[in-house]
Formats: C-alpha cells, sequence, structure tokens
C-alpha cells in the first residue's frame, strides 16, 4: 500500500520548549491511525500543525507524495473535526454539509444528498444544530468535512463532550463509515479503549514523541519500555527493564517454577463483573496493582508472588 501521509523530523518549539521532538511516522492510504497519550503532552497540537493552523519549528510534512509543510491550511487536502461540531447554527444541516462542498468547489445536490443518506439524516435535513442531538451533530460535522474530500480527516477527541453510551455508539459507527469508504484518518484520543477500537494501528504518545506505534493486541501484549506498560494497564512494572503481566502474579507460590516475592498493602478495593479487586501497593517496587483477590480487608499486607517464567523484558527500554 502507499502512504499518504508522511512526516519526517517533526519538531514544535514553544520559547525554547520542546513540545513535540523528532517525530517520524507515516500512515497508509485507507488506514486509521489512533494518538493516546495523556492530557496535556501536545496531541492537538500535532493535528493543528498537520492541519495548517500551526506552524511547525522543523520537518516536513507531505501528502500523496507532495510537500505541503509551507502551505496554508486551505491549500492542504485536510479536514480536522473538533472536539465540539462547531457547526453553524444559522444554518440547516444539509447547508452546514453543502458549505463543506462548497469550500472544495465541488458542491452539488446530489453529493450533499449522498452524504446525508451515509450520516442517517436524510430526514433530518432542514433541522438547525439545535435541533438535534450531540450525536447527530457529530455526524453532520463529519459529513462537512467528507464534502471537502479531503485526503486526510483529523479527529480531535471528537467523541469527549458526549455521555458513555452515546460516546459508544458513536464511535462504532464512525469507526465503520472510515473503514467503508478508506478514508486516511488520524484519530486523538486519551481514552485507551477507544484508540484500541478505532486504530488499525495506535500510536502512544509522550513527552512530545511517540512511545511506541503498533497494533492495538502488540501495544497490550509486548509494551517496549515503562510508561507504555504504566498507561495501557495490564502489567506490573518491576523495574526500568522488567515488566509481567497483572494475570500472571499470585498470591500463592507457583509449586512448579521459581519465584520474586513482594510484600503488598491494600489501599481499597472495588467490585467489577462480579469480581472483588484489590488495589495494592507494593513498597519495594514503589508501584500499584489492581487484581482479584479472595481474603484481606483494606489496610491488610499480602505477599505477591511474581513466576520468573513469565517475567518480560521491554525490547525499547525507557526513552
Amino acid at each position: 500500500m502507499t502512504n499518504t501521509l508522511e512526516i519526517q523530523k517533526l519538531t514544535k518549539q514553544f520559547n525554547e520548549q520542546s513540545i513535540l521532538r523528532d517525530i517520524t511516522f507515516s500512515v497508509e492510504k485507507g488506514e486509521v491511525l489512533s494518538i493516546v497519550g495523556p492530557s496535556g503532552s501536545g496531541k492537538t497540537t500535532l493535528l493543528r500543525i498537520l492541519a495548517g493552523l500551526e506552524p511547525l519549528t522543523t520537518g516536513t510534512i507531505s501528502i500523496s507524495g507532495q510537500d505541503v509543510t509551507e502551505k496554508k491550511a486551505n491549500k492542504r487536502s485536510v479536514s480536522l473535526v473538533f472536539q465540539q461540531p462547531l457547526l453553524f447554527p444559522h444554518m440547516t444541516v444539509e447547508e452546514n454539509i453543502r458549505y463543506g462542498a462548497k469550500l472544495a468547489k465541488k458542491d452539488s445536490k446530489r453529493k450533499t444528498q449522498s452524504l446525508l443518506e451515509a450520516i442517517g439524516l436524510l430526514d433530518y435535513k432542514d433541522y438547525y444544530p439545535a435541533e438535534i442531538s450531540g450525536g447527530q451533530q457529530q455526524r453532520v460535522a463529519l459529513a462537512r468535512a467528507m464534502a471537502t474530500e479531503p485526503e486526510v480527516i483529523l479527529f480531535d477527541e471528537p467523541f469527549s463532550s458526549l455521555d458513555p453510551q452515546l460516546r459508544k455508539e458513536l464511535r462504532l459507527w464512525v469507526r465503520t463509515f472510515l473503514t467503508e469508504r478508506s478514508i486516511t484518518s488520524i484519530f486523538v484520543t486519551h481514552d485507551t479503549e477507544e484508540a484500541m477500537l478505532m486504530g488499525d494501528r495506535v500510536a502512544v504518545f509522550h513527552e512530545g514523541k511517540f512511545q511506541q506505534v503498533d497494533q492495538p493486541s502488540t501495544l497490550l501484549q509486548s509494551p517496549n519500555h515503562p510508561f507504555v506498560a504504566h498507561f495501557l494497564g495490564g502489567h506490573l512494572v518491576i523495574d526500568e527493564e522488567r515488566y509481567i503481566p497483572v494475570q500472571s502474579c499470585l498470591f500463592r507460590p507457583p509449586s512448579d517454577t521459581s519465584y520474586e516475592q513482594h510484600e503488598g498493602t491494600i489501599q481499597h478495593k472495588t467490585y467489577q463483573h462480579g469480581q472483588t479487586i484489590g488495589h495494592l501497593f507494593l513498597e519495594s517496587l514503589g508501584e500499584k496493582v489492581s487484581l482479584p483477590v479472595q481474603e484481606g480487608s483494606v489496610g491488610a499486607e499480602l505477599s505477591l508472588y511474581l513466576p520468573l517464567d513469565k517475567i518480560k523484558r521491554f525490547e525499547g527500554g525507557r526513552t
């Protein structure tokens, strides 16, 4: 497959502070790349640079083989869908979508109707934004972005303001929409579950750069350094070089292997899917771990055993 988007050695500085550090990556035609990371880590800044709304300090941006680094936003084949739909309140649903088509000088009633059908809002074409739900508004925003016929669509946490159930429904709908139309896109979020669902690949972003970029299953099973393991969960970090899947940790020493023993204190308990989950702090590691417990009250000390044959090493080390 060919790459639609190519980024080489992109950096961004504000008053000598590095916001983005030497980022290089590519997105194939029709691929969805999720970018996930803590709030304030620079994810939105990266999207704004790709969209042409923010200048970069150094580096290059290419779309379909053409360098667009110095081009203004309206000269790039890129659309950005924001956290809020930002629809024109005085325009109907249909008029908002047609506005995007006009910007691309590809306005047609047939095209607008096709997009209305695609987002399931043909019957709402004469409604104003205030008359439809938040989820419907975001679908209109997506259709307006699509109407410009961009080569790349960027999503900046588009579902963050929606309630959990609507968010779940809409992200499934958008993922299907992008896949069926082979739309090249980048989806930014701070929600790990959402990132795994939306992306063909997922990039874990921290301290101005990608810490690891892999398929969701690889990230979850084989984090390449401590931050990724901490951020995604499911693993206990032993030190800067080693980790172990939480499911391999035991409260009694296994009979068929050697193990590391660590003392932990139950800080609190929760109940998930019918199981009692103990949230322990391991003093020797300075780490917290959550796993099913059958005994011990809050404040109780427990021994946690780590089978040595289950311990893994970070391939990338700490960066």
